[in-house]
């Protein structure tokens, strides 16, 4: 089949082997998989990742000097059904999955595998038990969606947010701005939001943001002052996973602030861990979403509680995808850029 590998570092549009299902597994058509954050971490830190896996006990299992496929932002329709594959599926179905596979020989996290294909390939295998049906009616553009509004749901479970807590969101981002969404679905204001970039701070506000914040003009812990009463708590959620950001939360963020990570930093940083420990602030890593939170996920696309429809600002077939990667780097014009594996004609 045809598909956006990574190879040796750069990518390129080649043959991939097609993929045939185990037990188990069903095969999917990939009709729109969207470019993420971590698939650009990928294509620049890819050894990286594969050595820390190994030496961490890291999820990640692959030879860098491997084709990958990459893709975990996706929607496909069934094409064959394996065996054990339950009656609830049917070929023609449009499904959307947790980035996860299993087969006999353990787990695979697609996008991050030699074995597996990500969504930027034509076919892919997916297993049965994570995959959730698209509603007839939901453009396939929206299901893809549904992997990045999981991770922003997971973070909002995550903080937990009571009386007197106040949230602020570092990074507008996708997964700064499923953060927002999360929080205003829960009736959480206000909900504080900063970003340098005038086009995320506007799609921050399109999301629900009570307060934007650009950090080059005015400090976010001083407007979240301003904007909160006497007693209250402040709640950072981190959205932005770059060297420096963190720490600076550490240093000015008040006493007995909690601190969410969300992104992921994959340069060796030295955290100045004394301010948070003078002023009792609690620092928690997210991990990874539950299953829960791809249900939640998909049901608040489907109700309309959360409108995702403009984070895709750009839509290419696969030949355009090795393009499309540099493109997105943008943060002025893109949040995700769509890529259709098997052409766009291929949705109707």
């Amino acid at each position: 089949m045809k598909a956006l590998l990574l190879r040796a570092g750069e990518l390129r549009i080649d043959t991939f082997p097609d993929p045939t299902p185990k037990a188990g597994q069903i095969i999917v058509k990939s009709l729109c998989c969207c470019i993420c954050a971590s698939d650009l971490h990928m294509v620049h830190n890819a050894k990286r990742l594969a050595e820390w896996s190994k030496e961490f006990g890291g999820p990640f299992n692959f030879n860098p000097d491997e084709d990958i496929v990459l893709g975990h932002e996706f929607c496909g329709e069934i094409v064959e059904l394996g065996e054990s594959v339950s009656g609830d599926l049917q070929i023609g179905d449009r499904v959307v999955s947790q980035p996860v596979v299993f087969g006999p020989e353990g787990f695979a996290v697609l996008g991050y595998s030699n074995e597996y294909a990500g969504g930027f390939g034509e076919y892919l295998a997916l297993s049965e038990q994570l995959v959730q049906k698209v509603p007839e009616s939901m453009p396939t553009e929206t299901a893809a969606l549904m992997e990045p509004l999981s991770v922003g749901i997971q973070y909002a479970r995550i903080a937990n947010l009571q009386e007197g807590e106040v949230p602020l969101v570092i990074g507008c981002g996708a997964i700064g701005l499923a953060v927002i969404a999360a929080l205003k679905a829960q009736g959480i204001g206000p909900v504080i939001a900063s970003d340098p970039s005038p086009f995320r701070r506007t799609s921050a506000e399109k999301m629900g943001a009570d307060v934007v914040v650009d950090p080059n003009v005015e400090n976010p812990m001083d407007i979240w002052v301003s904007n909160t009463s006497m007693g209250s708590r402040c709640v950072v959620v981190e959205c932005v996973g770059a060297p420096g950001v963190l720490n600076e939360i550490l240093i000015t963020a008040p006493w007995s602030a909690r601190v969410i990570v969300a992104g992921q930093n994959l340069d060796d940083e030295v955290l100045f861990t004394a301010s948070a420990h003078t002023k009792g602030i609690n620092v928690q890593f997210g991990g990874s979403p539950i299953g829960q939170d791809y249900v939640e996920s998909l049901n608040a696309l489907a109700s309309g509680t959360i409108d995702v429809s403009f984070w895709q600002t750009g839509h290419v077939d696969l030949d355009g995808a090795v393009d499309a990667f540099a493109e997105s780097t943008d943060t002025e014009r893109h949040t995700r850029i769509a890529v259709y594996p098997n052409g766009k004609e291929s949705l109707t």
